[in-house]
């Protein structure tokens, strides 16, 4: 009994790097179940979030509106509850739109088009991550001394909350396959899983680690010329964890990446029991796979930690979508894409209708999912003699103006060639073909003018960095000051809080 429209199930990983995966090319990683889903589906090379930080990187990515347009800036901004996500339009269709996981939306609205959460979030939902751009940058030296203590270990919170979800995730899939069963499939569903490994910091137990025994970890490439100047936003985030103020040894690098790494193959493992449970009963047939990420980690690239950067293992997440028998598989798309794209992509994979009022800024994937790629073509805007297709075809969008940046940042990727506009600072332009470890700055370089122009004329679209500074140091005073008030009196919660009827539970 096959569904009228096919089930989505949603796996979603916390700072997970395209490139600390195997099916993107890293030889170290052990990642046999998302190869395996590489392989059955259609794995987007080049795809970004909109933001590399949690909140606003989830909000532009359901919206389908960038994060600079939201006006989503850090951990701490709220998303509101009348801005319309593909998870409405499902709604509107009959699915049952379900989320065991981490989401980290901020603000009262804890759905925004879900109907239910089968687990609370691991943060606050609150205002109390916001950052403050009038005052010193902060010390978040913390963060960096995790590092120092990478390793083995019994146990930890992460691993209690992705427990739960993963749980509640089988529990859940396995319910559906009864239904299935006993024929009273009566929705189609959409089910997100939502874990929060491999998030920093890098400790995990024997078992993950250990898978790691005997293998050599590829270290962080090496600037070629480690006397070159390093970009001011890079500056920014160093000073922001502290890289200046604390010395990490080549012993805790390794070790660190190690403790990522065996993080990704822990998330690996849960991907692939959902996989199996699917399989296991009767709904593989039925159901769309969609894994991704909401931003990545630099693992040491650059010497730098954690997300916050432009640079490809803090904003490059993986992107793969399966249903064998309906997309093709082992498929490789190489146009830039975005989180941003997953919206209208869903409508249409679904065979539903953005609403004639709804403006996104995301672009469907639909047609490059089945091998059609000449709509994207058609998007381009050749450069002819000067820049030629090196830089047409779809964009992507990368902003930040969160901590980690005393101003706003915007990159955009475009064919083979990433341009970074920094505001009061020098722009940066890398081929990423040449140079992919994004060492060399051919900004200002006359045989790249033409390139150079386009792409900052794409950057600055929709996109004024002294108004948008200006809107956040306001929000920023606001936020902390309702904050403040929340923790008055009778503290203010707005975390979700899961509700389960024992009653309807096993046999009663």
């Amino acid at each position: 009994m096959s569904v009228e429209r096919p089930n989505i199930l949603f796996i979603m990983a916390d700072q997970l790097a395209a490139p600390a995966l195997s099916c993107y090319g890293n030889p170290t990683v052990q990642s046999p179940h998302l190869d395996r889903l590489a392989q059955q589906g259609v794995t987007f090379v080049n795809n970004y979030c909109n933001c590399p930080i949690c909140a606003p990187s989830r909000a532009s990515m359901y919206s389908g509106r960038l994060a600079a347009r939201l006006q989503n800036f850090d951990n701490g901004t709220l998303f509101p509850a009348d801005i319309p996500t593909f998870l409405h339009h499902l709604r509107h269709a009959g699915y049952e739109v379900l989320s065991s996981g981490k989401q980290h939306f901020v603000g009262p609205d804890q759905l925004h088009g879900y109907e239910r959460r089968l687990t609370t979030d691991i943060y606050p939902s609150a205002f109390k991550w916001t950052k403050n751009w009038s005052a010193p940058i902060p010390s978040n030296i913390g963060m960096v001394s995790w590092l120092k203590k990478a390793g083995p270990v019994p146990w930890t919170k992460q691993l209690d909350y992705d427990e739960e979800v993963h749980f509640h995730a089988l529990e859940q899939l396995r319910a559906y396959g009864e239904q299935k069963r006993q024929r009273k499939f009566a929705r189609p569903f959409f089910l997100c899983v939502s874990y929060t490994h491999p998030h920093d910091p890098p400790l995990i137990t024997e078992e993950w680690w250990n898978l790691y025994e005997g293998i050599e970890i590829d270290m962080p490439r090496q600037a070629p010329d480690p006397s070159a100047p390093i970009p001011a936003s890079d500056r920014w985030l160093i000073e922001y964890l502290g890289l200046d103020r604390i010395t990490l040894t080549e012993d805790d690098v390794r070790r660190s990446r190690r403790g990522y790494y065996a993080m990704t193959s822990y998330l690996d493992a849960r991907v692939g029991e959902l996989l199996k449970t699917l399989e296991r009963h009767d709904l593989a047939e039925d159901t769309i796979v969609l894994f991704t990420a909401d931003h990545g980690d630099m693992v040491g690239e650059h010497g730098l930690w954690f997300k916050r950067s432009y640079y490809e293992w803090s904003a490059r997440v993986p992107l793969i979508i399966s249903w064998p028998g309906h997309y093709p598989e082992g498929r490789r798309v190489t146009q830039a894409t975005s989180l941003v794209d997953l919206y209208p992509t869903i409508l249409d994979m679904v065979g539903l209708e953005k609403q004639p009022w709804e403006s996104l800024d995301g672009q469907s994937l639909f047609a490059l999912i089945q091998g059609d790629d000449s709509q994207w073509k058609d998007l381009a805007q050749n450069l002819g003699q000067d820049g030629g297709a090196e830089v047409s075809g779809r964009t992507a969008i990368v902003d930040f103006t969160s901590a980690g940046a005393i101003h706003p940042w915007r990159a955009v990727r475009q064919g083979r060639y990433k341009y970074v506009a920094v505001h009061t600072e020098e722009p940066l332009l890398f081929d990423l073909e040449a140079d992919p470890g994004e060492w060399h700055n051919l900004a200002g370089q006359a045989e790249l003018s033409a390139v150079e122009a386009k792409l900052a004329a794409r950057a600055h679209d929709g996109w004024d960095p002294v108004a948008i500074e200006a809107r956040e140091i306001v929000a920023q005073q606001e936020r902390l000051f309702i904050q403040g008030a929340m923790g008055k009196g009778i503290p203010t919660h707005w975390d979700y809080q899961p509700f389960f009827d024992a009653t309807q539970q096993y046999t009663r």
